[in-house]
């Protein structure tokens, strides 16, 4: 990897999640539309709305976890709050409230739970793993550190991310299943 100033870095490392959001995104809708026929969901009067929806929720899931760096005094860069199922989780529970006249969207909500997976899996490849490319704790290590070790970081981004990935994907091409009798 090249070097980039302190200045441009943040700014390339948000291209970077916005370019795997899209690439993320891109593959879902692709499958969903290849699948479309098994998925028994019709969007064909929203069909551009929920297109545009998708992918500016999808974008929005791929920097929610970064906006962390806004609140630096409560919640350090890359904590276990906002690079966890707890954020998503707490997003998504309006979806209990889904009725008939807001069931499109669930999907919604999926492609962000997509793009929130999609930064997760983007944190895995750091320039490397110390300092703040390690998931931050609120209480101290063995080392001393209020950080994860970088192995269980690892394995912690791994795990939250794919088990993100799963619900959006479940929720995406099977939540008529999940909503009976919408």
């Amino acid at each position: 990897m090249y070097k980039i100033s302190r200045k441009y870095g943040d700014i390339l490392h948000r291209k970077g999640h916005l370019v795997g959001a899209t690439l993320f995104w891109g593959v879902a809708i692709a499958v969903y539309y290849i699948l479309g026929e098994y998925t028994a969901v019709e969007f064909a009067s929203n069909h551009s709305i929920w297109i545009v929806l998708s992918f500016l929720a999808c974008h929005f899931g791929a920097q929610l976890p970064d906006y962390d760096v806004i609140w630096k005094k409560v919640l350090p860069h890359r904590n276990v709050v906002t690079h966890s199922l707890f954020l998503p989780v707490l997003i998504c529970l309006p979806l209990y409230f889904v009725n008939s006249e807001t069931k499109f969207l669930v999907p919604i909500f999926a492609m962000y739970l997509i793009g929130h997976a999609s930064h997760l899996f983007l944190d895995l490849n750091p320039e490397e793993w110390a300092g703040s490319a390690l998931v931050h704790i609120y209480w101290r290590n063995s080392d001393g550190r209020k950080t994860m070790k970088a192995g269980a970081s690892k394995l912690f981004l791994f795990f939250n991310g794919l088990a993100i990935l799963v619900a959006g994907v479940l929720l995406l091409y099977f939540f008529y299943l999940w909503t009976p009798g919408l």
